[in-house]
């Protein structure tokens, strides 16, 4: 996959991350890691390296991974 793939791809995945957020939430996902591929779950741990290994032992390179937090309904980040 060249970085123009990749990047379209992690792009899909972010979009398809916060358009279904609360169908994360539902299904017991607050407050972990999750890593989308191909706009779907495929691995998740409250501690990211735990979702790293999990991506490794799948044979997913974890560079190229949208990986991202689920943050309780209602929570707002201050950068």
């Amino acid at each position: 996959m060249d970085s123009s793939q990749a990047f379209d791809e992690f792009e899909k995945n972010s979009e398809w991350f916060y358009g279904n957020i609360n169908k994360l939430r539902e299904e017991s996902l607050t407050g972990k890691f999750v890593a989308i591929k191909d706009e779907r779950p495929i691995a998740f741990d409250k501690d990211i390296n735990k979702v790293v290994e999990i991506l490794e032992s799948k044979g997913e390179d974890s560079q190229f991974m949208f990986i991202e937090f689920v943050y309780p309904e209602g929570t707002t980040i201050l950068f």
